[in-house]
């Protein structure tokens, strides 16, 4: 098993127990992290339909198309260097442990309705194709680890991760193995692996890709596909306790919140702690409309308006 292999190398390269990386291995890490920096520093990548993105909601790859100007931060560049270098350290840690991986980093093209889309794809292993993923604590838990699966990935894929395997997978003439997933923070390893059966998702993600490649080579009026949500909470004692109050505010789903052109649609948005939140740190939320910061007085307002 694929975890195994992984988890044992690493416990055994902790106790110093693990035979040592070749020299080949070695190499091969160097040159993947100077690709990494060539990639992200000197490489300027021009507008087109790719595997890789295809599956992300239209109306961000519409406004990519015309070229509005994405949000970033100064950042940004060296999180996505930090995800290939990742990646590099991922697949010196399978040659190590022993695993099977027949092609890396291998280019594939397939022909969906009047175009030939090319693409990438990271690693083939036993016949599968598989994905590999550097992920933040929250969403190798909630994605790819102990609580993610195949399917809870695709209950919310706002990143087309299902599209994009099965376009590669369907390229390469091979199953879809899943995620090989990295947390960015523990290092922790988590394999989230595909269902054998894929037939109809297979045939499900060519269908959405052919109908969004048709979309947007056409002259489609942009269409903003997600709207605010209003904000609510629920006191847990006095008279009200289970009862769901809108706190006045609205927020935007977390698709727009991560979205590179959040600006453009929500330009009123801001970036607050979360009001309904009583943990000691709250987390942050976008917020597009803000009017109350405090829940305390929520109760009270409530009560108030139900008398007049």
């Amino acid at each position: 098993m694929l975890s195994t292999l992984i988890e044992n190398f690493l416990y055994d390269a902790v106790g110093g127990k693990s035979k040592p990386l070749s020299p080949a291995i070695i190499k091969e890490f160097q040159e993947s992290c100077g690709k990494a920096l060539e990639k992200q520093f000197n490489e300027q990548m021009d507008w087109r339909i790719r595997m890789s993105g295809l599956g992300k909601p239209l109306c961000q790859q519409q406004l990519d198309k015309k070229g509005i100007k994405k949000e970033f931060q100064y950042n940004t560049i060296i999180k996505f260097l930090m995800g290939d270098l990742l990646e590099a350290v991922a697949i010196a840690v399978m040659r190590g442990a022993g695993v099977n991986i027949e092609k890396l980093q291998e280019p594939v093209s397939l022909k969906i309705g009047d175009i030939e889309l090319k693409g990438t794809y990271d690693v083939k292993i036993d016949g599968k194709v598989w994905d590999i993923k550097s992920a933040s604590p929250a969403s190798f838990l909630s994605k790819f680890g102990e609580y993610g699966s195949y399917n809870k990935i695709k209950e919310n894929d706002s990143f087309g991760y299902i599209m994009q395997g099965h376009m590669y997978s369907e390229a390469d003439n091979s199953p879809f193995g899943g995620w090989i997933a990295v947390n960015k923070v523990t290092g922790e390893f988590a394999v989230c692996e595909a269902p054998e059966d894929q037939q109809e998702d297979r045939k499900d993600m060519l269908e959405k890709a052919n109908e969004t490649i048709k979309t947007l080579n056409s002259k489609a009026k942009f269409e903003k596909l997600f709207t605010e949500i209003e904000e609510t909470y629920v006191p847990k004692s006095g008279k009200q306790k289970g009862i769901r109050i809108p706190t006045g505010n609205t927020t935007l789903e977390s698709t727009c919140g991560y979205c590179e052109f959040r600006s453009h649609c929500w330009p009123k948005a801001v970036l607050h702690e979360k009001v309904t939140s009583k943990a000691k740190s709250k987390p942050f939320v976008w917020y597009n409309k803000l009017k109350n910061t405090e829940v305390k007085f929520l109760s009270f307002m409530m009560l108030k308006l139900k008398k007049n």
